[in-house]
């Protein structure tokens, strides 16, 4: 039974009809069958992989009887899966453009994704032409980005990300001209900071894990937002000079380091040379900031704003504990004199404002525990 034609069971979804699907060597024709038997040729794709037909063995049966490469080629495409395998079992120059340049062959369906005639005839024009027809860019140099594309079109929006590059209106792909190959990330950060693309810090930043990237687009806007609130002249211009991902960072913390200055500048303190009131034992690997120098320092090095609790601590509404280990942490504790125990944690906070881990924040309560049982 290796030419068994399916049937999908849509009416259970809602729909008044089923969908028959013919094998590969009945050129994968589809339908639509009524409750009455009546049958309508579909016209066009099923808008769902076809991986999810696996795990049946009559779907199972049914998807090796399509060869193997053309299911590879396919399977990026999701949504146009079925309409690309069908114009390849229907078109000769359709499956030779599945094999060469498969994402024209999407491209083509997701423009006609309810018209197998149009997209059949399509098919069989040459790329440029395809190309020239979608309204795309045709040149020789389209053909060229195209081919250095590496996506995986898990995403809904990298066709969108596409035929915005090969608007002829506007050619956007000829920047990516001295780029081997175009990943995901290098479209994304193309749309969203442009004057990046080229540059060696926009290639750094689209080589790294997804995960990362979207770490690395908010150090992006955090670093030219400090630029702009520390008044540096053009923050455009110092980032795309940057080489790397980690020149960027290094920026940005300078950048946060000179923001910490300006605040010190304009706080006014008061008393800054008198040292802080003493408070809590100092256990547990913490220690308390014994002064505004020391608190000044403990900013800086940290990267965050405990500074500005300075004029409280120096009235004896606030305190602050360095801690060393197991982590790195600034701890902020509030000072009640209502109170019978007065102290009351506040912020625990590591390098740039990060959250302790569960051992640190367990070592930090069992601190401050031990302190209260001194208190009574």
């Amino acid at each position: 039974m290796t030419n068994a034609t399916i049937t999908l069971p849509t009416t259970m979804l809602g729909f008044n009809y089923d969908i028959e699907l013919e094998h590969w060597q009945k050129n994968l024709h589809g339908y639509r069958v009524f409750s009455d038997g009546k049958k309508v040729l579909l016209d066009g794709g099923l808008g769902i992989s076809l991986n999810l037909l696996s795990g049946d063995n009559q779907y199972e049966t049914w998807l090796e009887s399509i060869p193997q490469h053309y299911l590879t080629a396919s399977s990026a495409f999701a949504e146009y899966q079925y309409q690309m395998l069908w114009l390849a079992a229907n078109c000769f120059e359709a499956a030779q453009l599945l094999e060469s340049r498969p994402i024209l062959l999407a491209l083509i369906c997701a423009k006609f994704s309810v018209d197998n005639e149009a997209a059949f005839e399509l098919a069989k024009q040459g790329q440029r032409e395809i190309l020239a027809h979608l309204g795309l860019d045709s040149s020789k140099a389209a053909l060229k980005f195209i081919d250095k594309l590496q996506l995986d079109f898990e995403h809904s929006s990298e066709l969108k990300h596409v035929h915005k590059q090969l608007d002829p209106n506007f050619r956007r792909f000829k920047v990516f001209c001295h780029y081997k190959v175009v990943n995901y990330n290098a479209l994304l950060l193309d749309h969203s900071h442009p004057f990046l693309t080229g540059t060696n810090l926009g290639r750094s930043i689209a080589e790294q894990h997804q995960s990362v990237y979207r770490n690395m687009m908010s150090y992006m806007s955090d670093t030219l937002r400090l630029g702009n609130a520390i008044g540096i002249d053009d923050p455009v211009h110092h980032v795309e000079r940057m080489n790397s991902v980690e020149d960027l960072i290094t920026l940005h913390d300078a950048w946060v380091a000179r923001q910490i200055d300006i605040r010190f500048e304009a706080m006014n303190p008061e008393k800054t040379e008198v040292p802080y009131p003493k408070c809590l034992a100092e256990t547990y690997g913490i220690s308390q900031i014994v002064d505004f120098e020391d608190l000044c320092a403990e900013a800086k090095v940290q990267l965050h704003c405990i500074a500005v609790y300075h004029n409280r601590i120096a009235a004896g509404h606030y305190a602050a504990f360095r801690m060393e280990s197991p982590e790195r942490m600034t701890i902020g504790i509030s000072i009640n004199a209502k109170k019978a125990f007065p102290y009351e944690i506040q912020q625990i906070a590591g390098y740039k404002n990060a959250v302790p881990s569960e051992e640190t924040r367990r070592r930090v309560h069992e601190w401050f525990d031990a302190c209260k049982q001194m208190h009574c």
